[in-house]
């Protein structure tokens, strides 16, 4: 068998396998409608745009300022869900992202938005997280908001400047209807090494995969594509 027959074959094998342990939400939540993690635009992501600063409300008590909170490279703020199976399995992932990348200056920031889960949950859930973070509840929904937050496996990464630099899956491994045995895409590594040396993450945006979130049901998100007036500025 030749080298591209192999690879082919292996192909049809990680097919196999990515449909062979289904994820599949809870019957009360809607998943998103795409299975894996699609590159979307920058500028149609909001890539490049400043975030304000908001005041947050921690899960253990008192409050913390968005901006304050970010690391001397930026911030990385983890959208999780205890009740979706995406957040479920990217749990200890997120928590070693945490651990490795802390030290070289990102910030973590964990943002919870299932109001129908009592406090106990969620504080059970933030006590469990094995890395370095900050668990946010309080005013959830205004960052939400201004971030555009779709999924429960959204990730989102700003700069030392507060800037949007990045925003998407963690890695395309999981998600709703599929999982994969390896990852074949780590996303948010990718980002963080390329911005640790100072570089444009390869990917800046994609989709994330899991239960949906619809942040602001009555509008569509602050974060709206960035004008080409304003990139050039």
């Amino acid at each position: 068998m030749n080298l591209l027959s192999r690879l082919f074959v292996a192909g049809l094998l990680l097919a196999g396998a990515a449909l062979a342990d289904h994820i599949v939400p809870p019957e009360d939540r809607i998943p998103t409608d795409w299975l894996g993690p699609r590159v979307l635009s920058p500028a149609e992501a909001g890539i490049g745009k400043p975030i304000p600063d908001l005041r947050l409300g921690s899960v253990f008590g008192g409050d913390i300022s968005l901006h304050g909170a970010g690391g001397d490279r930026g911030t990385v703020i983890l959208v999780r869900d205890p009740e979706c199976p995406v957040s479920q399995v990217y749990g200890p992932r997120q928590a070693e992202l945490a651990r490795r990348y802390q030290p070289r200056g990102f910030n973590f920031i964990v943002l919870y938005l299932n109001d129908l889960l009592g406090a106990e949950a969620i504080a059970a859930d933030a006590g469990g997280f094995d890395g370095p973070a900050v668990f946010v509840r309080g005013n959830g929904y205004a960052l939400a908001k201004v971030l555009g937050v779709e999924s429960t496996g959204d990730v989102f990464v700003l700069d030392e400047d507060h800037r949007l630099v990045y925003r998407g899956a963690v890695d395309d491994q999981y998600g709703i209807g599929y999982t994969r045995p390896l990852p074949m895409r780590r996303l948010l590594q990718d980002a963080l090494d390329a911005l640790s040396s100072g570089r444009i993450p390869p990917v800046q945006a994609t989709t994330a995969p899991g239960c949906h979130i619809d942040a602001s049901p009555d509008q569509g998100p602050v974060l709206q594509p960035w004008s080409p007036e304003e990139q050039s500025s």
